[in-house]
């Protein structure tokens, strides 16, 4: 293009333009998201009108929504979204404020605040994410005032992650342990003899790292940190309440152990209560996909239980010496949801 044509208003021209382009994209994409929620909150109707006819007045509405989930080619969980869209908003403005992932974060709000946070939304152009956020939020403080903890603030739970099979060594004359013999402290008033080399140089009160070989197993000098001691990798057989689990642990050299246990440093509430089943029930489920759980045990508590921490890991199948180094802290994620409070005890 000669340069004499590219003149001010020619630029103004093609300011003008990208405006325009950029207006009616954002109008079209406006226009397309208030569509949406138009359609499923009409959607929602015809499904809700067709349920108040369903015979029988204590009607489980499950199977029908599951079957037109099916025939619709949506989950059940959308369904139900769709339909509770619109018993939330039974009048709905033709020109909706909000796209459809806004409402249905609001959907998981409870109804008091849920037409607050909506004008909130709307004024302040939360998305979904931060909707999510600020209502997990609530609900915790929600939980944190049904236990009477407040705010909770600074309550955090000092621990020392551990280290799988590390032991420390027991020497006494009373033990009657021959030259080549040491006596290893598996914790929980557990104690195995080794047979080590002649040439050994442990003895009593040394670190040591458990090492399985074809023999049996081998010891080998470990760190002079003996805050990595009694961390063991366990099988959780039952969740007997929030701060209360049946397990079986592995205290090494073939050993395995069944034990009641419980959480370190928190107390939740009686499990008869309403927030007890929900703190109960948040262990269950964050618990059920690991095979294998650690724990790190301290001193015996109250009734004879053994306090400790609990690590796992959203994996499906994790290596139990990744979970000691890297897992979730159970106890402390009960004190962050206001499922639990501190206890020194």
């Amino acid at each position: 293009m000669p340069k004499t044509l590219i003149t001010p208003a020619y630029r103004r021209l093609i300011q003008t333009i990208h405006r325009e382009l950029h207006e009616g994209t954002r109008l079209a994409e406006e226009d397309v998201q208030q569509r949406r929620v138009m359609t499923y909150w009409n959607v929602g109707r015809h499904m809700d009108h067709f349920l108040l006819h369903v015979d029988g007045s204590e009607r489980n509405e499950t199977p029908y929504l599951r079957k037109i989930a099916h025939d619709l080619g949506y989950s059940l969980d959308v369904a139900r979204k769709i339909l509770k869209f619109y018993r939330c908003y039974p009048k709905l403005s033709l020109k909706p404020a909000l796209s459809w992932t806004q409402y249905r974060a609001l959907l998981t709000a409870p109804e008091g605040i849920r037409k607050d946070l909506e004008e909130r939304a709307g004024r302040e152009r939360l998305g979904s994410e931060k909707l999510y956020t600020i209502i997990s939020d609530f609900r915790k403080k929600m939980r944190r005032e049904e236990l009477g903890l407040g705010e909770a603030k600074g309550c955090c739970l000092k621990h020392v992650r551990g280290r799988l099979f590390v032991y420390k060594t027991v020497q006494s004359k009373t033990l009657g342990l021959k030259k080549n013999e040491i006596m290893v402290d598996c914790g929980f008033k557990i104690r195995h003899k080794v047979i080590v080399p002649s040439s050994s140089r442990l003895t009593g009160g040394s670190l040591i790292l458990s090492v399985k070989t074809e023999k049996g197993y081998g010891l080998k000098q470990s760190l002079k940190d003996d805050r990595k001691l009694y961390t063991y990798a366990a099988r959780l057989a039952r969740v007997i309440d929030a701060d209360t689990l049946l397990l079986t642990a592995d205290v090494g050299f073939d050993i395995w152990l069944d034990m009641t246990v419980r959480l370190r440093g928190i107390d939740s509430p009686e499990v008869t209560t309403h927030a007890g089943y929900k703190a109960k029930q948040f262990v269950v489920d964050r618990l059920k996909v690991p095979e294998t759980i650690v724990i790190k045990s301290y001193r015996a508590g109250k009734f004879g239980r053994y306090l400790v921490d609990v690590y796992y890991s959203k994996k499906k199948r994790s290596d139990p010496r990744e979970t000691a180094r890297e897992g979730i802290f159970l106890n402390q994620q009960l004190l962050d949801e206001g499922l639990a409070r501190l206890y020194q005890g």
